[in-house]
């Protein structure tokens, strides 16, 4: 099982608010167990971030790998709980695994703050 989650402003705990990320992570059932997912890969714009190697060096790119990672594996935070239910939704086939349409990133800003699209 595979599937896509969409993500906007995203913030890791170190920054607050002071850093957003916004982008998409793969998730993929947890060695065929479909009540867990594992955070297969993240692309952040057109960019994907390396994995973490094991007892490779460490690198921007795999710091924030391992850091976004956390955030959606923590059901605890609102983008956590986010992505659990997402996943949840897709294993249950309540909504379909690959989105018909990609969001468009600030969208969600836009319209809290009533912007005019």
């Amino acid at each position: 099982m595979e599937t896509t989650f969409f993500f906007e402003e995203l913030q890791l705990p170190e920054f607050g608010e002071g850093v957003l990320f916004y982008g998409e992570a793969t998730l993929v059932d947890n060695q065929g167990e479909t009540d867990t997912f594992i955070v297969k890969d993240i692309k952040l714009g057109d960019k994907w971030l390396p994995h973490v190697p094991r007892g490779g060096p460490r690198t921007i790119g795999t710091c924030l790998f391992e850091a976004i990672s956390a955030v959606l594996y923590d059901d605890k935070s609102a983008m956590g709980k986010m992505v659990h239910l997402e996943w949840a939704d897709a294993v249950s086939g309540e909504v379909p695994v690959v989105p018909m349409f990609r969001r468009r990133y600030g969208l969600a800003r836009q319209l809290v703050e009533g912007a005019h699209l």
